[in-house]
């Protein structure tokens, strides 16, 4: 018994190749390049190369090594190195790569701090966490805690949630300028 194949179909290849998220993340690294790119040339072109010709009285396109000359009569062009516009490029290249490894080392900081942070907290809860469990093989399992302990515990983790829904709300505030109204009624209760 023959098994049929299904065929794909370039069309189904096609699709499937555009659905993935990998596309879409680079449609959307060529068009920052591209904005990027206009940025750094505007900057090698309006700045930094006037800049260079204001120190060497001139333009780097004017900056050859003729190896023939013109000859009209003969209609020949002339032949020139133009190590000046060699100056350039690489001027472009060393900005370019330096405004990227900036980025990339401001990223990388900020991930390390977000990820600092986050064992923090982890290690905080799970050195709670490893204060009240202990290994099975040390130590045989604790009785069931009374009912008062138990309530105190409780009673703990509720004061705990509080002082943090607390701080949550107070930096919200900080960070929002309360409205007129809201301000002047805040007022009005601490007065009376």
């Amino acid at each position: 018994m023959k098994k049929e194949r299904k065929k794909s179909t370039f069309w189904q290849d096609f699709k499937q190749f555009i659905s993935r998220g990998n596309i879409v993340d680079l449609a959307v690294a060529v068009v920052v390049g591209a904005a990027f790119t206009a940025i750094v040339n505007s900057l090698v072109n309006d700045i930094i190369k006037p800049l260079i010709a204001l120190l060497i009285n001139g333009s780097f396109s004017e900056m050859v090594v003729v190896l023939r000359p013109e000859d009209v009569e003969a209609g020949v062009e002339a032949i020139t190195l133009n190590y000046g516009n060699l100056i350039m490029a690489v001027i472009t290249f060393l900005i370019d790569a330096f405004v990227i490894f900036t980025v990339i080392r401001v990223m990388r900081n900020l991930q390390k701090k977000v990820k600092e942070g986050g064992e923090a907290l982890k290690g905080h809860f799970s050195k709670e966490v490893k204060e009240e469990k202990a290994p099975a093989a040390e130590v045989a399992p604790a009785p069931a805690p009374a009912p008062a302990a138990a309530a105190q515990e409780d009673a703990a983790v509720v004061e705990l949630l509080t002082q943090i829904r607390d701080l949550l709300q107070k930096d919200a505030e900080e960070e929002r300028p309360a409205p007129a109204c809201e301000a002047e009624e805040a007022k009005e209760e601490k007065g009376q």
